[in-house]
């Protein structure tokens, strides 16, 4: 007898202004573009961000990630609020750069055989906003500010969803599936 555990979503509405907030939340952000050197991308730049919740919901849509990549994600952008010192501050596109580094880390963390995002795909999903370094920079910075704390068991999602799950409308589901031997 085994025991298969997944995560539901009643609710993709309450996971995409759950993920909006958490990402609004993580740390105060700069209302204001600053002044750069840095070569502006020739499709697009971060001055013409969307709202978030368009961005989220147009990367959720784009990518088809599962409920539970989206859930390690948000448990992602947790221990990495914890971890922030009080004094930290970000930039205006902050929240959309920790929201792609958390939802890649989770996809890869959780990926089975070439299934996870890759910097390329989250390029093409939010139209060239960011170039792939942009997206693997944002990726190893995550990883150190999380101090590559990646490691996600079902208890884990167990507590997460006992906190917010009602929030979220989200559900653990454990099937037993019942092996006879041959």
């Amino acid at each position: 007898m085994s025991i298969t555990t997944t995560v539901s979503s009643r609710s993709p509405e309450a996971l995409l202004s759950f993920t909006t907030n958490t990402a609004t939340s993580l740390l105060p952000c700069s209302k204001k573009f600053k002044k750069s050197n840095a070569p502006i991308h020739k499709f697009n730049t971060k001055f013409n961000l969307p709202p978030l919740n368009e961005f989220i919901a147009t990367v959720f849509k784009r990518s088809k990630l599962s409920p539970c990549v989206c859930l390690v994600s948000l448990i992602y952008l947790q221990r990495l609020k914890t971890s922030l010192p009080s004094h930290a501050r970000g930039d205006i596109d902050t929240p959309y750069r920790l929201f792609l580094a958390a939802i890649l880390t989770a996809s890869k963390f959780l990926s089975e055989t070439g299934t996870c995002l890759t910097s390329q795909a989250i390029v093409v999903m939010t139209d060239y906003v960011y170039t792939p370094r942009d997206v693997n920079l944002m990726e190893r910075s995550f990883l150190g500010l999380i101090k590559y704390n990646l490691f996600v068991n079902v208890e884990a999602i167990k507590e997460y969803l006992d906190i917010h799950g009602k929030t979220l409308e989200m559900d653990l589901v454990e099937d037993v599936l019942d092996q006879q031997r041959l």
